[in-house]
Parts: structure tokens; C-alpha cells; sequence
């Protein structure tokens, strides 16, 4: 079943670049597309240099927009919360979105 869901993250401090290359390791070795965005910044996190662009610029004060997308998305989301857990404040669930296997969606 494809989900997607949409998480407020926020940081209490820096994320290192460590924990950057775990995140990106994990998606780009799975089967998730994950974005965040915050202002007028944007990533695909499966794209490293936008990644790292988008964590040089982000703003710790400010909530980043996290959304997950792809199948068992409750285990990605744990995944990437474990690797951000020292700098991670907390993180709010926005919302969630499923489709069965035998609902097509064309756009």
C-alpha cells in the first residue's frame, strides 16, 4: 500500500553532516522519496548536493516540512528520526495519506 505523509520537524540544534550522509544513505538505498522544504528552501534528499545545500541554509529556529513518500512509511520516518535524534526537538505528524494496492491514481 503507498502512503505519504507529512511531518513538522524541529531541530534544538544543528544537524552534523554525519547524520546528513546517514539520511541520505538510508533514502537513496530505499524505496522513499523524501522532500524538505522550509521557506524557499527545497530537497529531494536523494540528491546529495541539494541536500547539503538545503542543511547549510536551513534555519534551526524555523519547522522544516518533511514528507515521506512510498511504501511501510511509518518505518522510514523511524528510521530517520533515529538518525536525528541528539539534534531533534520533536516532531509533529501533519498528515497521512494511503492507497490500497488496487486504487489507481493518474494525474
Amino acid at each position: 500500500m503507498d502512503q505519504i505523509s507529512s511531518y513538522q520537524v524541529y531541530f534544538n540544534q544543528r544537524i552534523s553532516m554525519e547524520e546528513v550522509m546517514n539520511i541520505y544513505r538510508f533514502v537513496s538505498n530505499g524505496t522513499y522519496d523524501v522532500y524538505l522544504y522550509q521557506e524557499d528552501l527545497i530537497a529531494d534528499v536523494s540528491n546529495l548536493p541539494k541536500l547539503l545545500s538545503f542543511f547549510l541554509y536551513y534555519q534551526k529556529k524555523s519547522p522544516i516540512l518533511m514528507i515521506i513518500d512510498g511504501e511501510n512509511v511509518e518505518y522510514a520516518y523511524e528510521k530517520i528520526m533515529k538518525v536525528c535524534e541528539k539534534p531533534l526537538e520533536r516532531c509533529e505528524l501533519r498528515s497521512n495519506h494511503e492507497a490500497p494496492a488496487h486504487v489507481a491514481i493518474q494525474v
